[in-house]
């Protein structure tokens, strides 16, 4: 099968940008140094990016819970990919925060994102 990729060979980036995308605000909690309220403003199924200034270094585990909407709360296992620390004053559009490759998420977050996407194009 050419041009398919085996599951178990790593993404390439623009393989990782294809994924079904969506933008949505929902608030997630993360522990670094303490306890983070924050809020998500990107999500697909396989990462997100919380907007916060508390970020946390690139490689870095971090542990999500998720607050979906009309469901009980998710906890997702993730791994830092970017730390954005953008400047104060500025205002160029960038938003502090962190980018998240989910690691195995939970099916219910898959089939909600499916779910944002599909009402997008319905």
């Amino acid at each position: 099968m050419h041009g398919v990729s085996s599951i178990f060979e790593p993404m390439t980036s623009n393989e990782k940008r294809k994924a079904v995308r969506v933008s949505k605000r929902l608030e997630v909690k993360f522990h670094s140094t303490s306890e983070n309220t924050a809020i998500t403003n990107d999500l697909s199924a396989k990462g997100l990016f919380i907007t916060t200034s508390k970020g946390m270094d690139p490689g870095n585990a971090i542990d999500i819970k998720l607050h979906l909407p009309n469901s009980e709360a998710l906890f997702i296992k993730g791994r830092v990919i970017r730390n954005i620390k953008a400047a104060t004053g500025l205002n160029n559009g960038a938003q502090s925060g962190m980018g998240i490759e989910l690691i195995n998420p939970p099916e219910d977050f898959i089939n909600y994102i499916q779910s944002l996407h599909n009402s997008k194009h319905h």
